[in-house]
């Protein structure tokens, strides 16, 4: 695997809060890595900083393709906006936000077909479709709008919108945060089934370690704003070092 994606010394504060201090980590082609810890660990501002959704006050997010190394957070707002929408994809928590509601559910997923050029209507209904059952909604859905759509199925529908055009790379803020827990099982596994078939490169932020053993490869653990533990996810969940990390472990054990 190669390099794909790094962050060098990123620092950010918000007041007098260290959100990111010197935060190093890097991700290859190919490659899940969770990054864990809990609420106000600086972890979504880590995710946000990553793909260039926020900026930072120092360090780099140098992205590696085929033309040479790129700084995300100093590239032109056109340059970036193109990552975002062909290269890259973001799975946010709360897919109501990311969604268009009064759009239906092939028109979702077409609208990032036609941001990647396709014209063909009858091509983007049916590869829309395709997705649809990719996903679990069903094609017969379609025409569907997503208001009229339970929890569960609106992250199953943003994901197929995400996914759609082959990113090389995916971010993912808690995915499954909100659902309930038989859903949160149903929209893992499709994750998990999704980005190894289609050897997407992911960044998946969670509070949930159940959610990172199952699907990542590396994990990396956050505690104000540092990363405090890295490490192989079996490594790193089985045998943890770091105090903080030994804690988050021992509070999901059985008593």
């Amino acid at each position: 695997m190669s390099l794909f994606l790094e962050a060098r010394h990123l620092n950010k504060r918000f007041q007098n809060i260290d959100a990111l201090n010197d935060v190093c980590l890097s991700i290859n082609r190919r490659e899940i890595l969770a990054v864990v810890g809990e609420s106000g660990s600086g972890k979504s501002t880590l995710l946000a900083t990553l793909a260039g959704l926020s900026g930072a006050d120092s360090g780099k997010v140098l992205y590696h393709d085929a033309s040479g190394t790129h700084d995300v957070l100093h590239m032109d707002e056109m340059q970036l906006r193109r990552l975002q929408r062909t290269r890259w994809g973001f799975i946010h928590q709360n897919a109501r936000a990311a969604l268009r509601l009064d759009v239906s559910a092939g028109g979702n997923i077409g609208e990032r077909l036609m941001m990647n050029g396709a014209r063909d209507y009858g091509e983007i209904r049916e590869t829309a479709a395709r997705w649809l059952d990719e996903v679990e909604i069903g094609r017969d859905r379609i025409d569907a709008m997503p208001m009229h759509f339970s929890g569960g199925m609106l992250q199953r529908l943003q994901i197929a919108a995400t996914l759609v055009t082959s990113p090389e790379l995916i971010f993912m803020d808690e995915p499954t945060t909100g659902l309930d827990v038989s859903v949160q099982a149903r929209v893992l596994d499709l994750i998990r089934n999704l980005v190894h078939r289609l050897d997407v490169a992911t960044i998946i932020v969670t509070h949930d370690l159940g959610v990172a053993r199952l699907l990542a490869d590396r994990t990396v653990v956050m505690q104000d704003g540092m990363i405090v533990e890295h490490g192989l996810t079996d490594q790193v969940l089985d045998d943890p070092h770091h105090p903080y990390t030994q804690l988050l472990v021992s509070s999901v054990l059985p008593s």
